[in-house]
């Protein structure tokens, strides 16, 4: 390895150093900051793969599975998410409310109001997907 090379891998090691994630109201009692077993994991459901089922006329639910980050099973993470696409999916209800979290996974529920068309018509054609970020323990 030439010099750029340890130049390059000195400032990649030196960034990952320089990460510092603490948690200042812990989800679980007895954890309270950044340790070995704190984890980021992140994910979507995919513009085209996300299998959104229908619940009544006017929403759409879908389950998102989370066991490849490996949390604890017997403590929640703390989840986030968003509700994205292409267009109209401002016009929703629900995209950030997260349903039945535990470590394998949570639903999301949208609803669209009739005055704003169908949601059957729009989800497809705008890529809707779900984008969302745990942060759980491992160990």
């Amino acid at each position: 390895m030439g010099r750029k090379g340890i130049y390059l891998f000195a400032l990649c090691l030196g960034y990952v150093s320089c990460l510092d994630l603490k948690i200042i109201a812990p989800y679980e009692p007895g954890h309270d900051g950044a340790e070995p077993c704190l984890r980021i994991c992140a994910g979507t459901t995919g513009r085209v793969g996300t299998k959104w089922i229908n619940y009544h006329t006017s929403g759409l639910y879908v389950d998102i599975d989370i066991k490849e980050c490996d949390f604890k099973s017997n403590q929640t993470p703390i989840i986030t998410t968003v509700l994205a696409g292409t267009s109209s999916h401002w016009l929703t209800d629900g995209g950030s409310r997260v349903y039945n979290p535990s470590s394998a996974g949570f639903r999301i529920y949208i609803h669209l109001r009739g005055e704003y068309g169908n949601i059957k018509s729009l989800y497809r054609t705008n890529q809707w997907r779900i984008d969302w970020q745990a942060i759980g323990y491992t160990c």
